[in-house]
């Protein structure tokens, strides 16, 4: 049923931009961004629970870095949705950093599972 509600904000919002006449460019950028925050913490509040029943399998298996998991996942919704923004007020330029920039982030996080995975290796070939 949240797809439902979901889908009718989105389709009432579209509506609303469609019907402000072209010289409100402003408003409807607003309002459109408006309705993704909306959205994205709607989206946001139903996939907590998922979330916390990851994390309690995670604790079973003993898997450590399942916080690096989630961030990175968060990084790249973040990314996408300034990304989808930033195209949508026709501004190729600053989506492309934007992406630019969220892998540079995830690249940064997961750094110290590289280093973890090459001292893994180091120690087999030691052997």
């Amino acid at each position: 049923m949240e797809i439902i509600k979901l889908g009718a904000l989105i389709v009432t919002v579209l509506f609303l931009v469609n019907s402000i006449p072209t010289f409100s460019k402003e408003i409807s950028i607003i309002i459109i961004f408006s309705c993704c925050t909306v959205v994205l913490l709607y989206i946001l509040k139903m996939i907590v629970p998922g979330i916390e029943y990851i994390k309690k399998i995670a604790e079973n298996i003993a898997f450590d870095n399942i916080d690096v998991v989630f961030k990175a996942v968060g990084i790249g919704f973040i990314t996408q949705f300034v990304a989808d923004i930033a195209a949508d007020c026709n501004n190729r330029t600053l989506a492309n950093q934007m992406i630019f920039a969220g892998r540079v982030c995830v690249l940064m996080l997961a750094m110290p599972l590289f280093i973890q995975i090459l001292d893994i290796i180091e120690r087999l070939t030691n052997l």
